[in-house]
């Protein structure tokens, strides 16, 4: 079930739902010291506009600063959870009736529960892994979990990137360096049947904004000089080539020279052809 976050109050600052399919930035709005009491007050039942809002709001009467907020929005069911400081002596018995009266109003359910300070620092080394599978089975999942753990990281939490072609999910991970963590889920995902990327957390990762990538086989769904081939009757002897350079037997210009030799003749009003035959692969314009 996707978009899924651990809810630890305390990991890397991303975006939140508000309501369905808006987002908003949760971000640490004060430096609260270790041993100063906080509320987690924790919010669930059926999404709809105006809950984040409504928390808030009641929230403010008692003049408590905000501290973290986590949202997720799950098939139609939120999760919210806000760590506030504690409200001014005397209180927090009146806030937690308040908040539990207005989350009854709303058909939603609530929990408060006390503590001292935020959530423990993250550990060092910060990563994002990226997972995509079609489909991306639970045993796969666990694996991988399994894989961050053993490698000594913290899965800080978890994101659905997307669910179409292919269904990606991104893990937040701490306390385990890149490069090591990197190796450990390379070599399990060919075996698992997914696709993993791991790259350093940061500001930079956030900026990047380019993608790079093949075309043939990837953007189309097609090899597009074996659609040119098929037009000149060649297309078993084209696949051959390019069969023998997957092998390593021919490097990438000595395959790409003997299969365009063979295209030797073909009229120049097969391109317009070839165009009309390229199917682009589901996804790309998402």
């Amino acid at each position: 079930m996707f978009p899924v976050r651990q809810t630890d109050l305390g990991g890397a600052r991303h975006r939140v739902p508000d309501t369905v399919g808006g987002t908003m930035s949760a971000s640490q709005t004060s430096d609260v010291p270790t041993d100063v009491p906080t509320l987690l007050v924790k919010i669930f039942g059926k999404d709809r506009p105006g809950i984040t809002a409504g928390l808030f709001d009641t929230l403010a009467a008692y003049s408590v600063d905000v501290v973290d907020i986590e949202q997720v929005v799950t098939r139609g069911r939120i999760v919210l959870c806000a760590l506030v400081t504690e409200p001014p002596r005397g209180l927090e018995g009146d806030l937690r009736a308040t908040v539990h009266s207005w989350a009854e109003s709303m058909k939603l359910q609530a929990e408060i529960i006390s503590g001292i300070g935020d959530n423990r620092p993250r550990g060092l080394g910060r990563s994002l892994v990226t997972v995509l599978g079609h489909p991306l089975t639970s045993e796969a999942t666990a694996a991988i979990a399994a894989r961050i753990t053993k490698a000594g990281g913290n899965i800080d939490r978890i994101f659905r990137l997307a669910k179409y072609p292919v269904t990606a999910v991104e893990f937040a991970v701490s306390g385990v360096e890149t490069e090591p963590l990197r190796t450990a889920l390379v070599t399990d995902a060919a075996a698992l049947g997914v696709d993993v990327a791991v790259v350093a957390a940061g500001l930079h990762r956030r900026a990047q904004r380019l993608v790079v990538m093949d075309v043939d086989s990837t953007l189309i769904q097609d090899e597009v000089i074996e659609l040119f081939a098929a037009h000149a009757g060649c297309e078993d002897k084209v696949a051959e080539v390019t069969a023998a350079a997957m092998r390593g037997e021919l490097d990438f210009e000595q395959s790409l020279h003997a299969r365009v030799a063979l295209l030797e003749g073909l009229d120049a009003s097969v391109v317009d052809k070839v165009r009309e035959e390229v199917r682009l692969t589901p996804g790309r314009a998402r």
